[in-house]
Protein backbone atom coordinates (compact mmCIF):
# COMPACT_ATOMS: atom_id res chain seq x y z
CA UNK A 1 0.00 0.00 0.00
CA UNK A 2 1.39 3.11 -0.70
CA UNK A 3 2.80 5.55 2.22
CA UNK A 4 -0.42 8.30 2.38
CA UNK A 5 -0.01 8.65 6.01
CA UNK A 6 -2.48 6.83 7.51
CA UNK A 7 -2.88 2.98 6.69
CA UNK A 8 -5.99 0.92 7.58
CA UNK A 9 -4.50 -2.44 9.44
CA UNK A 10 -4.72 -5.56 7.53
CA UNK A 11 -5.32 -9.09 8.96
CA UNK A 12 -3.02 -10.72 7.24
CA UNK A 13 0.35 -12.93 8.33
CA UNK A 14 2.96 -10.82 6.16
CA UNK A 15 5.35 -8.97 7.94
CA UNK A 16 5.30 -5.62 8.59
CA UNK A 17 8.37 -3.45 9.76
CA UNK A 18 6.44 -1.30 12.67
CA UNK A 19 9.51 0.98 13.06
CA UNK A 20 7.89 3.21 9.89
CA UNK A 21 5.21 4.21 12.11
CA UNK A 22 4.56 6.66 14.82
CA UNK A 23 1.02 5.49 15.89
CA UNK A 24 -0.73 1.95 15.99
CA UNK A 25 -4.13 1.17 17.01
CA UNK A 26 -5.14 -2.46 17.07
CA UNK A 27 -8.95 -3.39 18.01
CA UNK A 28 -9.63 -0.14 20.07
CA UNK A 29 -12.78 0.52 21.17
CA UNK A 30 -13.42 3.40 23.72
CA UNK A 31 -16.79 3.77 25.95
CA UNK A 32 -18.25 5.51 28.25
CA UNK A 33 -20.41 5.03 31.51
CA UNK A 34 -20.63 2.43 34.16
CA UNK A 35 -22.17 -0.43 31.42
CA UNK A 36 -20.49 0.93 28.29
CA UNK A 37 -23.16 1.88 26.67
CA UNK A 38 -21.60 5.37 25.82
CA UNK A 39 -19.43 4.04 22.47
CA UNK A 40 -16.84 6.30 20.69
CA UNK A 41 -15.27 4.01 19.01
CA UNK A 42 -16.03 0.31 18.44
CA UNK A 43 -12.70 -1.22 16.44
CA UNK A 44 -10.19 1.47 15.21
CA UNK A 45 -7.38 -0.01 13.27
CA UNK A 46 -5.13 2.03 11.33
CA UNK A 47 -0.98 2.75 11.69
CA UNK A 48 -0.02 6.38 11.13
CA UNK A 49 3.16 6.95 8.99
CA UNK A 50 6.39 8.61 11.10
CA UNK A 51 7.10 12.10 10.24
CA UNK A 52 3.61 12.62 8.69
CA UNK A 53 1.05 15.58 8.87
CA UNK A 54 -2.60 14.49 9.83
CA UNK A 55 -5.48 16.19 10.20
CA UNK A 56 -8.87 14.73 11.83
CA UNK A 57 -12.25 16.23 11.09
CA UNK A 58 -15.78 16.14 12.28
CA UNK A 59 -18.79 17.33 13.91
CA UNK A 60 -18.35 18.28 17.87
CA UNK A 61 -19.36 15.06 20.21
CA UNK A 62 -17.41 12.74 17.48
CA UNK A 63 -14.59 11.73 19.70
CA UNK A 64 -11.56 13.81 18.03
CA UNK A 65 -10.43 15.12 20.77
CA UNK A 66 -10.54 11.91 22.91
CA UNK A 67 -8.62 9.69 20.27
CA UNK A 68 -5.82 12.76 20.51
CA UNK A 69 -5.96 12.07 24.43
CA UNK A 70 -5.67 8.61 23.88
CA UNK A 71 -2.86 9.30 21.89
CA UNK A 72 -1.09 11.51 24.82
CA UNK A 73 -1.53 8.74 26.91
CA UNK A 74 -4.53 11.09 28.95
CA UNK A 75 -7.48 8.49 28.67
CA UNK A 76 -6.85 4.90 27.87
CA UNK A 77 -9.07 2.56 25.46
CA UNK A 78 -11.59 0.70 26.44
CA UNK A 79 -10.36 -2.26 24.86
CA UNK A 80 -6.83 -3.04 22.27
CA UNK A 81 -3.99 -1.34 22.07
CA UNK A 82 -2.37 1.82 21.17
CA UNK A 83 1.58 1.64 20.52
CA UNK A 84 3.89 4.63 19.75
CA UNK A 85 7.07 4.20 18.86
CA UNK A 86 7.22 0.91 19.47
CA UNK A 87 6.29 1.26 22.87
CA UNK A 88 2.47 -0.12 23.80
CA UNK A 89 1.54 2.91 26.28
CA UNK A 90 -1.63 1.12 27.25
CA UNK A 91 0.59 -1.15 29.51
CA UNK A 92 1.74 1.82 30.80
CA UNK A 93 1.39 2.73 34.64
CA UNK A 94 0.84 6.74 35.48
CA UNK A 95 4.25 7.30 36.11
CA UNK A 96 5.75 6.24 32.89
CA UNK A 97 3.05 7.51 30.90
CA UNK A 98 4.27 11.60 32.61
CA UNK A 99 7.58 10.49 31.10
CA UNK A 100 6.54 9.20 28.11
CA UNK A 101 4.39 13.03 27.36
CA UNK A 102 7.62 14.66 28.61
CA UNK A 103 9.61 12.60 26.24
CA UNK A 104 7.38 11.95 22.78
CA UNK A 105 4.52 14.28 22.93
CA UNK A 106 4.34 17.85 22.27
CA UNK A 107 0.58 18.67 23.44
CA UNK A 108 -1.29 21.99 22.44
CA UNK A 109 -4.75 21.20 23.88
CA UNK A 110 -8.10 22.94 23.11
CA UNK A 111 -8.69 23.99 26.97
CA UNK A 112 -5.66 25.89 27.98
CA UNK A 113 -3.42 24.45 30.84
CA UNK A 114 -1.21 27.18 31.23
CA UNK A 115 -0.57 28.42 34.77
CA UNK A 116 -1.68 31.92 34.84
CA UNK A 117 -0.07 33.27 37.88
CA UNK A 118 3.35 32.42 35.76
CA UNK A 119 4.99 34.20 33.30
CA UNK A 120 5.43 33.38 29.63
CA UNK A 121 8.29 32.43 29.49
CA UNK A 122 7.93 30.34 32.87
CA UNK A 123 4.96 28.59 31.38
CA UNK A 124 7.34 27.49 28.18
CA UNK A 125 10.27 26.55 30.65
CA UNK A 126 7.78 24.13 32.26
CA UNK A 127 8.38 20.89 30.34
CA UNK A 128 12.28 21.23 30.68
CA UNK A 129 12.23 21.39 33.95
CA UNK A 130 10.16 18.04 34.64
CA UNK A 131 12.83 17.04 31.98
CA UNK A 132 16.14 17.76 34.46
CA UNK A 133 17.72 19.90 31.46
CA UNK A 134 20.69 21.84 32.89
CA UNK A 135 19.73 25.76 33.23
CA UNK A 136 21.84 27.55 30.89
CA UNK A 137 20.28 24.67 28.23
CA UNK A 138 17.21 25.49 29.30
CA UNK A 139 17.36 29.43 28.85
CA UNK A 140 18.39 29.02 25.36
CA UNK A 141 15.99 26.24 24.29
CA UNK A 142 13.27 28.78 25.82
CA UNK A 143 14.38 31.94 23.78
CA UNK A 144 14.89 30.02 20.79
CA UNK A 145 11.31 28.48 20.68
CA UNK A 146 9.77 31.93 21.66
CA UNK A 147 11.89 33.82 18.80
CA UNK A 148 10.31 31.33 16.76
CA UNK A 149 6.77 31.76 17.42
CA UNK A 150 7.00 35.23 17.79
CA UNK A 151 6.33 35.86 21.75
CA UNK A 152 9.97 36.72 22.68
CA UNK A 153 8.82 40.27 23.73
CA UNK A 154 6.11 38.64 25.87
CA UNK A 155 8.83 36.76 27.56
CA UNK A 156 8.03 38.39 31.15
CA UNK A 157 4.05 38.85 30.67
CA UNK A 158 1.62 37.08 33.61
CA UNK A 159 -0.28 34.56 31.64
CA UNK A 160 -3.13 35.77 32.94
CA UNK A 161 -3.35 39.26 31.48
CA UNK A 162 -2.94 37.87 27.47
CA UNK A 163 -5.82 37.25 25.67
CA UNK A 164 -7.37 33.83 24.70
CA UNK A 165 -4.99 33.93 21.53
CA UNK A 166 -2.01 34.94 23.04
CA UNK A 167 -1.93 32.25 25.38
CA UNK A 168 -2.63 29.77 22.35
CA UNK A 169 0.71 31.00 21.25
CA UNK A 170 2.45 30.25 24.55
CA UNK A 171 0.48 26.88 24.47
CA UNK A 172 2.35 26.59 20.96
CA UNK A 173 5.85 27.44 21.96
CA UNK A 174 5.56 24.90 25.28
CA UNK A 175 4.75 22.18 23.15
CA UNK A 176 7.92 23.01 21.05
CA UNK A 177 10.52 23.45 23.51
CA UNK A 178 11.55 19.76 24.49
CA UNK A 179 11.44 19.26 20.53
CA UNK A 180 9.01 16.03 20.88
CA UNK A 181 8.90 13.70 17.43
CA UNK A 182 4.69 13.95 17.88
CA UNK A 183 3.00 16.76 17.93
CA UNK A 184 -0.79 17.00 19.07
CA UNK A 185 -2.97 19.80 17.98
CA UNK A 186 -6.57 20.55 19.80
CA UNK A 187 -8.55 22.42 17.44
CA UNK A 188 -5.11 24.81 17.13
CA UNK A 189 -6.52 27.96 15.21
CA UNK A 190 -9.92 27.64 16.73
CA UNK A 191 -8.88 31.13 19.03
CA UNK A 192 -6.38 32.93 16.51
CA UNK A 193 -7.31 35.84 14.44
CA UNK A 194 -5.94 35.65 10.90
CA UNK A 195 -2.24 36.68 11.13
CA UNK A 196 -1.67 34.00 14.32
CA UNK A 197 -3.64 31.44 12.68
CA UNK A 198 -0.85 32.09 9.25
CA UNK A 199 1.98 31.74 11.81
CA UNK A 200 0.84 28.54 13.67
CA UNK A 201 0.03 27.02 9.82
CA UNK A 202 3.41 28.26 8.99
CA UNK A 203 5.44 26.47 12.19
CA UNK A 204 3.49 23.65 11.54
CA UNK A 205 4.90 23.29 7.92
CA UNK A 206 8.16 24.03 8.86
CA UNK A 207 8.34 21.28 12.01
CA UNK A 208 6.51 18.53 9.79
CA UNK A 209 8.96 19.09 6.23
CA UNK A 210 12.15 20.33 7.63
CA UNK A 211 12.06 18.32 11.26
CA UNK A 212 10.52 15.32 10.22
CA UNK A 213 8.09 15.66 12.99
CA UNK A 214 4.78 13.60 12.97
CA UNK A 215 1.61 15.74 13.46
CA UNK A 216 -2.10 14.81 14.44
CA UNK A 217 -4.18 17.88 14.67
CA UNK A 218 -7.63 18.14 15.19
CA UNK A 219 -9.93 20.58 13.28
CA UNK A 220 -12.62 22.50 11.53
CA UNK A 221 -10.35 24.73 9.76
CA UNK A 222 -10.17 24.04 6.09
CA UNK A 223 -6.66 25.34 5.63
CA UNK A 224 -5.50 22.93 8.26
CA UNK A 225 -6.61 20.10 6.27
CA UNK A 226 -5.47 21.29 3.08
CA UNK A 227 -2.16 21.31 4.72
CA UNK A 228 -1.86 18.33 6.13
CA UNK A 229 -1.13 15.12 3.88
CA UNK A 230 -3.75 13.20 4.66
CA UNK A 231 -7.42 14.11 6.30
CA UNK A 232 -9.05 11.57 8.44
CA UNK A 233 -13.26 11.98 8.80
CA UNK A 234 -15.30 10.62 11.80
CA UNK A 235 -18.94 10.97 12.17
CA UNK A 236 -21.18 10.87 15.29
CA UNK A 237 -23.41 8.23 16.21
CA UNK A 238 -27.01 8.75 16.28
CA UNK A 239 -28.63 6.98 19.25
Amino acid sequence: MAQIGVRVLQRQTQQVNHDRFAIELDHVRKSYGPDGTGEIYADLHFQLLRGTFVALEGPIGSGKTTMLNMFAGLERPSAGTITVYGQDITKMDEDSLAVYRAKMIGLVPQVQTLIPELTVCQNVELPLLFARVQRDDRRRRVDEVMARVGIRGEAERVVGTLSVGERQMVSFARALVNDPPILLLDEPTEALDPLMSEVVLGLLRGDNMTAGKTIFVTTHDRRVTELARRTLRVRKKIP
